[in-house]
């Protein structure tokens, strides 16, 4: 950090500070294909202030990027400049004023052609952008106004000019009983590809709780986007679009002191008109939802909720309508000795109309679980649990009834540095009367432990088996078989051989998965080794990247050296 006196224009730089480092990138398949990077960046940046801290503050940058990349198909390079400074005036005031102005310069060398032949073009590049960024603010108590105004420009040796303007003004009152929140925005914009898009957006947001108990968020968004293409040697008449797109919505929560009763509704608008040079077209919904929860005791809650939608597009119109019932009990635990027991129970009915088509539903579920925990010598702990879960959904003229299993076996030890973990489950999910079954097993096992102060090693394994019986059209049984199992590893050694601020990390993943009974056997590892160096304001960095997937490897290599001032 530097600091100088005042000089006569009456500029004070603050900080002074940046870096330079050089990056080295590799990677190459065993196919033979390969990508070299060499990447140099320096940058330089500065904060100060005009004569008083409050009256103009600002910051500087500079940055300067050499890319060079080698691979078996193409050879490119790239040289960039870009600086950047911005100007704050009055910054603690009600009044602020900020200006920002940046410009790069980009050239791109690159063996690769547009076209092959004698009629080969050159894909060389040279880009230079200028950006402008203007904004005014007004703050005061409970409101802040901000206009602000964005130019973007980029000047092409190969696609010629192209850039944006944006023009925004946004707005925040906060009062005692709510918040408002409104924004304008205005862009044109020509792509680097010659299309011509205009688009204003609209926004209002308001948050009303002048209410006791009693939330209402209100949100309206209006947007219209016009595009013109260019003409093309097959169509020589310019093809515009326009559309545009309004959105209203309005909710309300509102609970009771007690958070016994919840009360939620609201109504939503959206319109979507799209016109082009030849057609156009529109479309409409509108929702209004309600819903009801109360919950009768500590154990029992009971929920009403109602949606109604109207659709409209092409000169027709759907509509629909649906409503829904339901309760749902979950017991307190029950001590039977030294086992946790509880269960649960929930039921709804539904109708759903559309169109004026009519259907019902019903749902109804029972379960229960128990469980126990054994500790031993205040260091492990064994823990299990069984559950068992019925259901039935009636929708129609189809009733379907399931009936689930599962246990969960585990063990954990946390003592003296290393925590080990230990977990069995295993489910079965069938359907009465159906031949439709699914059956898991999963097992994971884990371990953490802190070697010595500066080592940590870490590892898992883990497989997964599961089994989907069902039946076919023809009524016969189908199985489906999948089987995953993973293993992973870990090493964090902090200031090996006693250098300071050497730190190295590996870490190594083993996957295998088959699916069916004659199933390819599919299997994936990656591993990864890291040594990082500081040392002063000198940060050096080396990586080793190994990857498989489907018998499609490679290797990667990663330097990187960095200087800070």
């Amino acid at each position: 950090m530097n600091s100088y006196p005042v000089v006569a224009s009456g500029l004070v730089v603050t900080n002074t500070n940046g870096s330079v480092g050089y990056t080295y990138r590799s990677t190459a398949y065993d196919s033979g294909s390969y990508d070299n990077q060499h990447l140099l960046k320096a940058n330089v940046d500065n904060t100060f202030f005009i004569w008083r801290d409050w009256f103009v503050t600002g910051s500087s940058n500079l940055v300067f990027t050499q890319d060079q990349r080698t691979s078996e198909n193409r050879d490119s390079s790239t040289f960039s400049t870009t600086g950047q400074v911005g100007l704050s005036v009055l910054p603690q005031s009600s009044t602020p004023f900020g200006l920002s102005y940046s410009r790069s310069d980009s050239r791109v060398n690159s063996d690769l052609k547009l076209y092959s032949g004698s009629n080969a073009a050159s894909l060389d590049d040279n880009v230079v952008n200028d950006s402008l960024v203007v904004h005014q603010s007004l703050l005061g108590k409970g409101y802040r106004l901000k206009v602000k105004y964005l130019d973007n420009q980029s000047n092409s040796s190969l696609r010629g000019k192209y850039g944006s303007s944006q023009l925004g003004v946004s707005g925040t009152l906060r009062g005692a009983s709510g918040v408002l929140t409104a924004s304008v925005t205005h862009k044109d914009e020509v792509t680097y590809d010659k299309v011509d898009r205009v688009s204003n957006v609209a926004r209002l947001n308001h948050n009303y709780t002048g209410l006791p108990q009693t939330t209402i968020r209100t949100a309206l968004n209006s947007s219209q986007i016009q595009q013109i293409l260019p003409t093309t040697a097959a169509n020589s008449q310019q093809a515009t679009y326009d559309v545009t797109l309004n959105q209203a919505s309005i909710s309300l929560i509102w609970r009771s002191l007690n958070k016994k009763i919840s009360v939620t509704s609201g109504l939503r608008y959206s319109g979507v008109d799209n016109v082009t040079s030849s057609t156009g077209a529109s479309s409409s919904a509108l929702s209004a939802n309600l819903g009801l929860s109360y919950r009768m005791t500590d154990n029992l809650t009971a929920s009403l909720s109602s949606v109604r939608t109207v659709n409209s597009a092409s000169e027709s119109e759907t509509t629909s309508a649906s409503d829904r019932i339901g309760m749902k009990y979950r017991s307190n635990k029950i001590m039977l000795g030294d086992y946790r027991y509880d269960w649960r129970l929930g039921a709804d009915l539904g109708r759903r109309e559309d169109n004026g088509k009519e259907s019902n539903s019903s749902t109804f579920s029972l379960g229960h679980g128990v469980g126990r925990k054994w500790s031993f010598a205040r260091s492990q702990q064994v823990y299990m649990r069984g559950s068992q879960d019925y259901s039935m959904n009636s929708l129609v003229d189809r009733v379907r009834q399931r009936l689930s299993h599962r246990v969960s076996l585990g063990w954990k030890q946390v003592a003296q540095g290393v925590a080990r973990k230990a977990q069995l489950q295993i489910s079965d999910q069938r359907d009465v009367g159906d031949e439709t079954a699914l059956q898991t097993l999963s097992l994971n096992v884990s371990q953490q432990s802190q070697v010595t102060r500066r080592i940590k090693l870490n590892g898992s394994l883990n497989y997964q088996l599961t089994n989907y019986q069902y039946a076919g059209n023809l009524g016969e049984v189908s199985s489906s078989d999948t089987s995953v199992i993973s293993a992973d590893g870990g090493l964090s050694y902090l200031n090996p051989f006693s250098i300071a601020g050497l730190a190295f990390t590996s870490n190594y993943r083993y996957s295998q998965s088959i699916v069916g009974l004659d199933g390819d056997l599919v299997t994936q590892q990656v591993w990864n080794n890291k040594l990082n160096y500081r040392v002063g304001k000198i940060n050096v960095s080396l990586q080793y990247l190994y990857r498989e997937a489907r018998k499609i490897s490679y290797n990667g290599i990663y330097f990187n050296v960095k200087r800070v001032f």
